[in-house]
């Protein structure tokens, strides 16, 4: 195990980041256990979770042994518990409007998860954390020893004793009914991996008039100036309720250079950007309606799937389309 980890975190230092990646995977239930043992609230803990990840990401060049990555993880981890329960009082909050506002019975599962935790913060920290990392996280007492640097009979002991003390609660069935299901979500590592792998920020634009093309921006394409002067504009797409990504950036020169090129194979012209239009023909319709040069709507054989190019007012040229790939939304 610390032999892969020490060769996953070096590629990771590399730039690779389908080996940070493996790490994300391998180690998301760890990371979670150790957060819900400290906040016993599994929303929160998964976005502590996140945030732990992308921190180790940031700081991975401080870690000097490649092979104490699950370790180094999990004191990464119990700190940004701390700063993030210090900063957030949502649990706190929670728990009042339980008190106060509730105005149904708690059914009997929220009682037995209710029990289960007080019997579980009940346990010292060293008891408590080897019990949530056996049942959520579903390791064994021998990899628990190795995450945990500490030897397996360690380990096995902490287990037992911890199980004694929910015997004694008749709460053993209980915790493993109630953890065996409690793992991250699925898209958990898709979520940390967009935080950190690189994506477009900024589509920068070359253009003759900055008023002309910041106003042609918005009217065509709903664009908002978020910084515009003599010389430069930044556009956020999507208006003012949402930030889209990436920003156009219109830069203001006499270069005659424009966003364009040929497709040597077809003859083609092709756009450097293509904006997704869900209704292409109402968007076709409304561009030639203001004057904007247009090509025609081609659509692919029996379909209602295509695209069509359009030039901005400086001959950039640009192209609409209701085609998403895999991955995209």
């Amino acid at each position: 195990m610390g032999v892969q980890d020490s060769e996953l975190v070096k590629k990771s230092l590399n730039g690779h980041y389908d080996a940070y990646s493996e790490l994300v995977r391998k180690y998301s239930n760890l990371v979670f256990a150790v957060a819900l043992s400290k906040t016993r609230d599994s929303s929160f803990s998964e976005d502590i979770a996140q945030e732990v990840f992308v921190k180790a990401w940031r700081k991975l060049s401080l870690l000097k042994e490649g092979e104490k990555f699950s370790s180094w993880l999990i004191t990464i981890t119990k700190n940004v518990c701390i700063d993030m329960l210090r900063k957030n009082t949502r649990l706190q909050e929670e728990v009042l409007v339980d008190n106060i506002f509730l105005t149904e019975k708690p059914s009997q599962t929220d009682e037995i998860k209710e029990a289960v935790w007080d019997a579980l913060h009940q346990l010292e920290d060293k008891y408590k954390i080897v019990t949530v990392m056996h049942y959520i996280s579903g390791y064994t007492a021998k990899e628990i020893s190795h995450l945990l640097e500490l030897s397996q009979s360690a380990i096995e002991s902490r287990l037992r004793r911890a199980k004694e003390k929910l015997k004694k609660e008749l709460l053993v069935s209980m915790v493993e009914e109630t953890f065996n299901k409690q793992r991250v979500g699925e898209k958990f590592e898709e979520d940390v991996m967009w935080r950190i792998v690189p994506r477009i920020a900024t589509i920068e634009i070359p253009v003759s008039n900055i008023e002309q093309s910041s106003n042609w921006y918005h009217k065509v394409l709903g664009t908002k100036a978020v910084h515009q002067d003599n010389h430069q504009a930044m556009l956020h797409l999507q208006g003012g309720n949402r930030i889209g990504v990436p920003t156009l950036y219109l830069v203001q020169t006499d270069d005659k250079s424009r966003l364009s090129f040929k497709n040597s194979n077809t003859g083609v012209v092709h756009s450097i950007i293509d904006f997704f239009i869900e209704d292409l023909e109402r968007f076709h319709a409304f561009l030639k309606q203001e004057g904007v040069k247009v090509t025609g709507l081609n659509f692919f054989p029996g379909t209602t799937k295509g695209g069509f190019g359009f030039e901005d007012p400086d001959g950039n040229l640009l192209s609409a389309t209701n085609v998403t790939h895999t991955g995209q939304v």
